[in-house]
């Protein structure tokens, strides 16, 4: 089956704006598929495999519907759309909890059909791994679709995934030969799974934990965890993607950061455009350094173009504009050793006035809040 034989399928879009969609699937010769109510979808695709899916975040029982077709492994490869009156941060965070990927805006056909010839750009079938030592992560929680979210992010960045519902046997998972990472909520069973990770630890595990927590536990978790060695505290609360950045950072190479500065999560709306063009796209940052940062969107620029760029920095008292040159883009969908999801790294090199010393500066006060030195 090839992409263009798979329809782009609309969930409970009933005002003219659904118009818009059906453009932009008849402009790439995708067919259209439209669905009335959230909860019909999982049923009326039960015999369909969509090249995307198109949810309103406000539709009665959206994330519900999210969350029935995120547990089926078939349907895991196929991006979810958001769409929202408003585009904002909280709505961004809400869509990749729910285990979609990104917000279309539905002002005109264009931003979905950027992301439709995007996707349809893509290999049918995804290149064959190569043959090495496989890399496995374990994800344990008692929520089956945070497990399936959470393990669809650790299986799009290159890793083959393993799932517990229980403390029970956890410490036997996290020996199982190629085991290096283990991802875990901070309330899995009753007396939570510090227990199995020590275990774990004491009978010769070298994995990187990962420990998921709500902001509230997260300081206590953070103490908890300091004995276990490779280990971190992620935010519960978070885009899931955020836990893919602390694994590789826990799995980086030790010794000197030849960066000329730390990369670290930040997620914010960011209004984006390639220098010159008269139409914005809406993406969210995922990692901000000094001299750059990287954009989530399944409707990237290419390498190489000029950009232009407008959000809200770090610790800044306002919004900021500024330019630079993209200097890679990751497509969507599985990636060997992807580190980041779908979008594109930008280095900044201008602003409007004053405004590049603003990013700067916010960045730094951000960097030494986090790492806790001065930032040169």
């Amino acid at each position: 089956m090839t992409h263009a034989d798979r329809p782009l399928v609309v969930v409970g879009v009933r005002d003219a704006k659904a118009g818009y969609l059906q453009d932009a699937a008849t402009a790439t010769g995708v067919s259209f598929v439209s669905i009335a109510r959230c909860e019909e979808a999982a049923r009326a695709l039960a015999d369909v495999q969509p090249l995307a899916v198109v949810i309103p975040l406000d539709a009665p029982g959206a994330g519900a519907a999210c969350a029935q077709l995120r547990i089926q492994a078939r349907l895991a490869p196929v991006p979810i759309f958001g769409v929202v009156p408003e585009l904002s941060d909280i709505a961004f965070t809400e869509l990749f909890v729910w285990g979609g990927d990104d917000l279309v805006g539905l002002a005109s056909p264009q931003p979905m059909l950027r992301r439709l010839r995007a996707l349809l750009a893509q290999p049918a079938s995804p290149a064959p791994a190569a043959k090495a030592e496989p890399k496995q992560a374990v994800v344990a929680g008692a929520e089956p679709t945070w497990r399936t979210v959470m393990g669809r992010v650790l299986y799009n960045g290159g890793f083959g995934v393993r799932f517990a519902a229980s403390a029970d046997g956890l410490a036997d998972e996290c020996l199982v030969d190629g085991v290096r990472v283990v991802v875990v909520t901070d309330d899995l069973g009753p007396s939570g799974p510090l227990g199995a990770l020590a275990e774990a630890r004491s009978r010769g595990s070298t994995a990187a934990f990962v420990l998921v927590a709500p902001p509230k536990r997260m300081p206590a978790a953070t103490s908890a965890i300091k004995s276990l060695g490779r280990a971190s505290v992620g935010d519960g609360f978070a885009p899931p993607e955020n836990v893919l950045f602390i694994v590789n950072e826990l799995l980086a190479a030790r010794g000197v950061d030849k960066r000329a500065s730390a990369r670290l999560l930040y997620g914010t709306a960011v209004t984006f455009r390639a220098a010159g063009r008269d139409e914005d796209e809406i993406g969210f940052s995922y990692n901000v350094s000094g001299g750059g940062l990287f954009v989530r969107t399944l409707a990237p620029l290419d390498a190489g173009q000029e950009a232009w760029l407008e959000m809200w920095p770090p610790r800044c008292e306002r919004r900021v504009r500024l330019a630079g040159t993209v200097a890679w883009r990751r497509p969507f969908g599985p990636n060997g050793g992807a580190t980041v999801p779908a979008g594109f790294g930008v280095r900044i090199a201008d602003g409007l006035a004053g405004d590049l010393d603003r990013w700067r500066s916010g960045y730094d006060v951000f960097a030494s809040s986090i790492l806790g030195v001065g930032v040169a």
